[in-house]
């Protein structure tokens, strides 16, 4: 894989200014402003479909369809920022709901049973998690802060470095066949959420920031900077075509719990989602503007 230049603009250790930290914000990290380079570079297609040969029907077409939104590679500047360590729970979704008489459109309640507290809150929509968000006194993240946070400083596909490692995140990991793929699809597969923090947390000290659950992102899922001059079928035949007006998703990272391989759990790794529409491997995290 290629190298990946980050550079940081504020150097976060014990040198921290009194401001910041009089701002530490409890069970969130500061993350220090950073130029990185995000996304991938097309040639990266043909080891994404070796990574994911254990899929059914893997191929160069299917790799160019599902990670062809990931290109191209560009660089990225970010302003320092806070995000939470983990996903937002069950425990802390209730607080809000009982706090606000919120109504969810997703089915949390659903998932979110005795012994389940700790677990990530998942069958949230976009719309419940960016109200979560405004009511804590956060926001959701951007596509950009997200992947410079998941990266925790390394360079690499995961969180943890370039090879995929079931020890390290909770996704299903021995592939899957048709069949199973298509009881993936229907929803009845036995859930498999963990509680936050059930996996070593990457070098920023963030937990979760792949498997377990996807996560929503502020952003609408569009193509990259650049994007449009790519000679490449994903530009053609995937979601956005030729002239994309009733497009309108946004933006879910991360790969969850019931994603069948590594390839899908790659911090790189985007798809677009109806912000209206919850499943059982999306849930979120917020962040904070230092500013704010």
């Amino acid at each position: 894989m290629r190298k990946i230049t980050i550079i940081l603009f504020l150097f976060i250790s014990t040198l921290t200014s009194p401001a910041q930290d009089q701002k530490i914000l409890k069970g969130m990290v500061f993350i220090p402003g950073a130029a990185f380079q995000m996304g991938i570079e097309e040639h990266e297609l043909e080891e994404l479909a070796e990574m994911g040969k254990k899929v059914p029907h893997m191929s160069m077409v299917h790799s160019r369809w599902w990670f062809g939104d990931e290109m191209p590679l560009h660089t990225v500047t970010l302003n320092s920022f806070y995000i939470d360590i983990h996903e937002v729970t069950n425990t802390q979704y209730l607080r809000f709901v009982e706090a606000t008489n919120y109504i969810s459109q997703g089915e949390w309640e659903k998932y979110a049973t005795e012994g389940r507290g700790e677990h990530p809150v998942i069958n949230v929509t976009w719309n419940d998690a960016a109200a979560y968000a405004e009511w804590a006194g956060k926001r959701l993240p951007t596509e950009a802060e997200w992947e410079y946070a998941a990266r925790g400083g390394l360079e690499g596909w995961f969180t943890w470095g370039n090879d995929p490692d079931p020890e390290m995140a909770n996704y299903r990991y021995k592939g899957e066949s048709f069949i199973a793929g298509l009881w993936r699809l229907m929803g009845l597969r036995k859930l498999k959420t963990k509680p936050v923090g059930s996996y070593p947390a990457n070098g920023f000290g963030l937990y979760d920031m792949t498997g377990n659950v996807s996560e929503w992102m502020a952003d609408s899922h569009l193509p990259y900077s650049g994007a449009t001059e790519l000679k490449d079928p994903y530009r053609q035949f995937g979601p956005w075509g030729e002239d994309p007006p009733d497009y309108n998703k946004k933006v879910v990272r991360g790969g969850g719990w019931d994603d069948p391989d590594a390839v899908f759990i790659r911090i790189t790794g985007r798809s677009g989602r109806d912000p209206d529409s919850y499943s059982r491997n999306t849930g979120f995290r917020c962040v904070k503007s230092t500013d704010e």
